[in-house]
């Protein structure tokens, strides 16, 4: 009985040894920066949470900064430059890019709650909606990348981090960034787990910078355009969504974000993408918009000068901040 009562211990204990290794492996290389705490989240070379980094950028400097004035949505609103729009507000406004990847109306609603509750006042406010993206989720996101921030989702921060540690358990994962620590370099191996784009972030406004795609562009663009020819496929003719996707419970949430503006008398846009694709939302979504926010409302989906032109993506998902730009000149005219 005590040989045997040995062996198990003996076993459990080698069952343990590699759990613990990992937890300190985990906490050490914190690869998706969740666990510390950082001033600047420039030049990550894991593919970060967006949500995380915005909320705790959010919260770090919200005291000595005093924001006023958000742009709220998905990577798209890389496009949309917290200088630029600076331009069209006034003097005392402080701007601040809350974005997230694959950002939903849930998350929009969700980080308008949450500066509610802070009681934080919201002068100006630039929502940008997408068709693939904004009506997706009714509740929190799923997985590492997408997961909300506890603080605004006002969910378990415990399952917040079990999503990373599952992630970093990921042979997959493990696999490319341990060979990208060894190796000091990307690898085609590595995509979705590894960062191939310089990428950095304004510690001030959270503002997005693809460094090396816009010089690539900037410098080179028929060179840039010609090696991903196969990517910009050739669109026919303007479609228009057939299925609608707004549901009762993101209705909701659309009018909680309206009031939650006019309770604070915010001067606001919301701005629908102007996306590659060229689909036009679902007509009865557009009434549900129309309906809630009114002259507010600027549709860029399907067919237009922006969309016609492959140079202004960079690639078919997001659209360059000269696009943003152009934009931001229409709807403040």
């Amino acid at each position: 009985m005590k040989k045997f009562i040995t062996t198990i211990a003996y076993f459990s204990l080698i069952g343990i040894i590699p759990m613990i290794l990992l937890f300190v492996s985990y906490y050490y290389y914190d690869p998706f920066k969740v666990v510390k705490h950082y001033s600047d989240y420039s030049y990550s070379y894991v593919i970060p949470n967006r949500d995380y980094i915005s909320t705790t950028m959010f919260n770090n400097n919200y005291s000595k900064r005093g924001y006023n004035s958000f742009i709220f949505g998905s990577s798209r609103t890389l496009a949309f430059r917290p200088a630029s729009w600076q331009k069209y507000l006034s003097a005392g406004d402080k701007t601040f890019m809350f974005d997230a990847s694959g950002e939903s109306i849930y998350g929009i609603y969700t980080k308008l709650k949450y500066l509610e509750s802070k009681k934080v006042k919201i002068n100006n406010a630039l929502i940008i909606l997408c068709r693939d993206a904004s009506f997706v989720n009714s509740e929190n996101h799923k997985g590492h990348l997408f997961i909300k921030h506890p603080a605004t989702s006002g969910e378990s921060s415990i399952d917040f981090q079990s999503e990373f540690f599952k992630a970093y358990l990921n042979p997959k994962f493990m696999f490319a960034f341990f060979s990208y620590k060894i190796i000091g370099a990307y690898k085609p191996f590595m995509a979705g787990y590894i960062e191939n784009r310089k990428i950095t972030y304004d510690t001030l406004t959270n503002e997005i910078n693809i460094i090396d795609q816009e010089n690539e562009i900037t410098q080179h663009p028929a060179n840039y355009y010609l090696k991903r020819k196969e990517m910009f496929y050739k669109r026919t003719s303007e479609k228009i969504d057939s299925i609608p996707q707004i549901n009762k419970k993101q209705e909701f949430m659309l009018s909680e974000i309206r009031r939650i503006l006019e309770k604070n008398n915010a001067q606001y846009k919301v701005v629908i993408s102007p996306l590659y694709e060229q689909i036009k939302f679902n007509p009865k979504d557009i009434l549900l918009l129309q309906k809630e926010f009114g002259s507010h409302l600027y549709d860029f989906s399907g067919k237009n000068s922006f969309t016609e032109d492959k140079m202004n993506y960079y690639e078919t998902s997001h659209y360059r901040p000269k696009v943003g730009d152009s934009i931001l000149k229409i709807i403040y005219k």
